[in-house]
């Protein structure tokens, strides 16, 4: 059984997470909406887009689970992350529908509620 101080650390950086894939999503939303895409500012872009659709969905998700090992959360996290990123690629490839951007935008509002909760709400 872990100890009070082992489980306040462990809630501190759950919200530290969240809070910097929160930052992370809306960054990635904003440099979209002003079509950066080349030089420095483009690769940060694309950097940061990709980290946030690995991990903010997954941690949306994985924010539920209670006591699991740092482990089992970094799995559920990227695996529910890219599970995401590759639903919503194939459903824009098989609708002939190719908005990235859009998808971006809606990944983004679905995760960002979640990803608050969890800032608030640690488990």
């Amino acid at each position: 059984m872990p100890s009070a101080a082992e489980l306040t650390r462990a809630r501190t950086a759950r919200r530290g997470v969240a809070l910097m894939l929160v930052v992370a999503g809306v960054a990635a939303c904003a440099l979209s909406l002003l079509k950066v895409t080349g030089g420095t500012v483009g690769d940060i872009r694309l950097f940061v887009t990709i980290g946030f659709l690995l991990l903010g969905p997954g941690w949306s998700a994985a924010g539920f689970l209670r006591r699991a090992p740092a482990a089992h959360v970094w799995l559920l996290t990227l695996g529910v992350g890219v599970a995401t990123t590759l639903l919503a690629a194939q459903i824009m490839v098989s609708t002939v529908w190719w908005h990235p951007d859009l998808m971006l935008y809606i990944v983004t509002g679905i995760s960002i509620p979640f990803l608050l909760r969890h800032a608030v709400v640690a488990q």
